[in-house]
């Protein structure tokens, strides 16, 4: 079953005073490298949140990922 996140929610966690970058202002803005690890950064800390994984499983993850491409890198 999926959830859905209200934008709502998200908007009530700005701290009073402060404002957030609009969605597509900052799509227009960053490069694709830079909206790419929004993306990701924000996609990983729904599930962490929403408790799909924990920042222990993904870190994990991470560096196992990490380890496999430096070690393509390095056989090159």
């Amino acid at each position: 079953m999926a959830t859905v996140t209200r934008v709502e929610q998200g908007d009530a966690m700005i701290p009073a005073g402060k404002t957030l970058i609009d969605y597509e202002e900052a799509m227009e803005k960053l490069s694709q490298d830079e909206a790419f690890r929004a993306t990701v950064y924000a996609m990983n800390t729904v599930l962490i949140q929403k408790g799909f994984y924990t920042a222990e499983e993904f870190r994990f993850q991470f560096r196992q990922s990490a380890q496999k491409q430096l070690k393509k890198r390095k056989s090159r």
